[in-house]
């Protein structure tokens, strides 16, 4: 059996016991598929999880199906960057949709997850869904086309990833968004990294006048986690789960792990208090880069 180790921090980290199925690289990022006997195969990049076969459904439903369902009549959707494409694979589930398109600069990752799982295989057979391989704030700096939610579904701000989550490409993306329409992104643990998620709302914060909170357990990262839903427009959290009802009794496919209930609940005083005391708004001036100060073994 063998051990893999993934540290969160100098100090703390997870451990996982099973077999290692590929380790490479692409052009851009190192890539690892590991399997668990507890969540099944595990995908890291530059050392970091990002998704587990397992849980993979509980991220990706409050990422991308939770703004599809409060939006009023979801035609079109961006995904920022997503190269697992199990982003796609959620979003391929919504018969509103007409136009699927997923920006990512890393096609390694793409063709690597198109060949190995049969979901992200099945999913990108689908006539909406088109793929352009590219840095996602470049393609949005230069095309005009706006959508009615954009999901930005990114690694942590860190090395060229920081610069999609600044002050300028926030404005960038509201611009690319229709009336009415969403932005939704992770966001973080408020206890183990307080200035990226404080950074992370306040400069969503200093674009969208309108932002909702879901506090989720992910047990792949070994933590809880943060989605927040963005936008210049009220969010109806009642129409989501209306919308969530309506799909669970017309048959569309469950959504087990979505709990819309989830983004009314109060922020605490622990997370208030970091909100008041952590992070900044990162501009592309002094970009917030969330490793920065820890050790290589964090991001080897």
């Amino acid at each position: 059996m063998a051990i893999k180790t993934e540290w969160v921090t100098d100090s703390f980290g997870h451990v996982y016991q099973g077999s290692s199925l590929y380790r490479g690289k692409t052009p851009f990022q190192s890539m690892e598929i590991f399997r668990s006997e507890t969540f099944g195969t595990l995908l890291f990049l530059d050392g970091k999880i990002q998704i587990s076969e397992g849980d993979e459904n509980r991220y990706h439903q409050y990422l991308v199906s939770a703004p599809l369902l409060a939006h009023a009549n979801p035609r079109s959707v961006c995904v920022i960057g997503g190269g697992d494409c199990f982003s796609l694979e959620e979003a391929v589930k919504f018969p509103s949709l007409k136009r699927i398109l997923m920006v990512e600069i890393d096609k390694g990752v793409v063709d690597f997850c198109r060949a190995h799982y049969p979901a992200i295989k099945q999913c990108l057979k689908d006539p909406r869904v088109e793929i352009v391989y590219e840095d996602a704030r470049a393609y949005l700096e230069r095309e005009t086309e706006s959508f009615d939610v954009l999901v930005v579904d990114l690694t942590e701000p860190h090395g060229p990833s920081k610069m999609l989550y600044t002050y300028e490409f926030y404005q960038l993306c509201a611009r690319r968004l229709n009336q009415g329409g969403i932005l939704s992104i992770h966001t973080d643990n408020y206890f183990l990294f307080p200035d990226s998620f404080a950074t992370i709302r306040k400069t969503l914060g200093a674009v969208f006048k309108n932002i909702a909170t879901a506090r989720v357990d992910m047990p792949c990262f070994g933590m809880g986690w943060t989605y927040r839903l963005a936008s210049k427009s009220p969010i109806d959290l009642k129409r989501m789960e209306r919308n969530l009802k309506a799909r669970q009794r017309g048959g569309k496919g469950r959504l087990d792990h979505l709990t819309p209930s989830l983004y009314h609940a109060q922020p605490t005083g622990e997370e208030l208090r970091v909100l008041a005391r952590h992070g900044r708004v990162s501009t592309d001036r002094a970009p917030y880069d969330k490793f920065e100060k820890l050790g290589r073994k964090v991001t080897r």
